[in-house]
């Protein structure tokens, strides 16, 4: 690992609340991947910068995650071809073979962030399908607005379990198919179901995500 003067890695933390506490960024994508990397030099891990920075650790672990993509979408960053780091964090999360794909389709306007949070949701389920097919399944599925909703099976609870689960708080109209592999469950909502959903998540002051793990529990009948 590369060592940083007392200054330099200031100076990365500085540029990092600058950049990262604004909705405005002062600067560019692959730049403050690079301040990161300083400045994780001196605290270690993500959640002691987080504190020292005042951010949530999950914002910089996406920022973190770029890294992790390959050389021809981290030029497409560098270009400013991309610039969301949700975007970035969700094509990091493919398999190499298909970063460079679905980074294209972004640029070109075919895929949103939401759709590849999609695609990513899907290539689990779908591992050997050519990922042409999985991006036009994910744009196909816009129209008849359904909503993908990937999470973790706990092992000492059913497959039917879960789904039992589901049923309860959402309905069964509302569920359009449901599987799991290798304790990743993954299921698909039509529009009620979303909208379910979102109300009940109001209802119980929750996140969505939260309130995902709380069905999954049976605590929402």
């Amino acid at each position: 690992m590369k060592l940083y003067t007392q200054d330099e890695v200031e100076a990365a933390v500085a540029a990092l609340i600058a950049s990262t506490k604004r909705v405005r960024r002062s600067l560019k994508l692959l730049e403050i991947v690079h301040n990161l990397e300083i400045a994780l030099t001196e605290y270690g891990s993500l959640s002691k910068l987080a504190d020292a920075i005042g951010i949530s650790s999950e914002m910089l672990r996406q920022f973190s995650r770029v890294d992790k993509l390959i050389q021809p979408v981290k030029q497409l960053i560098a270009d400013g071809a991309i610039n969301g780091v949700d975007v970035a964090d969700r094509l990091s999360r493919l398999p190499v073979t298909d970063q460079l794909p679905v980074a294209n389709a972004v640029i070109h306007g075919n895929l949103t962030s939401n759709d590849v949070r999609a695609i990513v949701s899907l290539r689990k389920a779908l591992p050997k399908e050519k990922i042409g097919k999985v991006i036009e399944r994910v744009k196909n599925s816009r129209s008849i607005k359904q909503y993908v909703i990937e999470f973790l099976i706990p092992s000492h609870k059913t497959e039917e379990y879960i789904r039992e689960c589901f049923v309860k708080a959402l309905s069964k109209r509302s569920i359009v198919s449901f599987s799991s592999k290798r304790g990743i469950g993954l299921i698909t909502l039509n529009a009620d179901g979303k909208r379910r959903l979102e109300d009940i998540a109001r209802q119980e002051k929750l996140t969505k995500r939260a309130l995902i793990n709380k069905i999954i529990s049976g605590a929402i009948n």
